[in-house]
């Protein structure tokens, strides 16, 4: 009888454990979409600074832009932002995506959406175990990804074209 009983809970418990696995794997499929391509992890970007989900937004960054934050410091930026440059992130608009390789990436924004002259209309990517994220081109595994594909003919610098 207690053989029985022992049975029985391992196999709910081993039922459990599936249904959660099942669960977190669903989940994690449903996420990694949002970084198939610079194009959709932008668009998580937006959505989530529409939303004031500090916690996406910074997911879409890279983990070198991430290790140059202090998480604190910057959430505290991000919350305290004034509604109007939030208001002026969200009408950027993209006219072009170039993946440059499997490891980088930008996008090209509409030079009229952005709040200024002086704001640059790149978005920069770096692709991080198969997830795009958003980087600076002052990132050292971006910036030597961009000379390596320059190196190899993939990417010609627009004054080379």
């Amino acid at each position: 009888m207690t053989y029985n009983l022992a049975t029985l809970l391992i196999m709910r418990r081993l039922f459990y454990y599936s249904l959660i696995l099942l669960f977190t794997e669903s989940c994690n499929s449903q996420t990694d979409d949002a970084f198939d391509s610079p194009y959709s992890t932008f668009v998580m970007h937006q959505t989530a600074i529409d939303e004031g989900n500090t916690d996406i937004i910074w997911n879409t960054y890279s983990t070198s832009y991430q290790n140059q934050q202090v998480r604190s410091t910057w959430r505290r930026k991000w919350e305290e932002m004034d509604p109007s440059k939030r208001k002026a992130l969200l009408r950027r608009e993209i006219t072009k995506e170039h993946v440059i390789n499997s490891h980088i990436a930008y996008l090209l924004l509409d030079s009229t959406t952005l709040t200024n002259d002086r704001e640059s209309p790149f978005v920069y990517f770096i692709n991080e175990l198969g997830n795009w994220k958003i980087t600076t081109h002052l990132d050292s595994s971006f910036h030597n990804s961009l000379e390596q594909a320059i190196e190899n003919g993939d990417y010609k610098l627009p004054d080379q074209q």
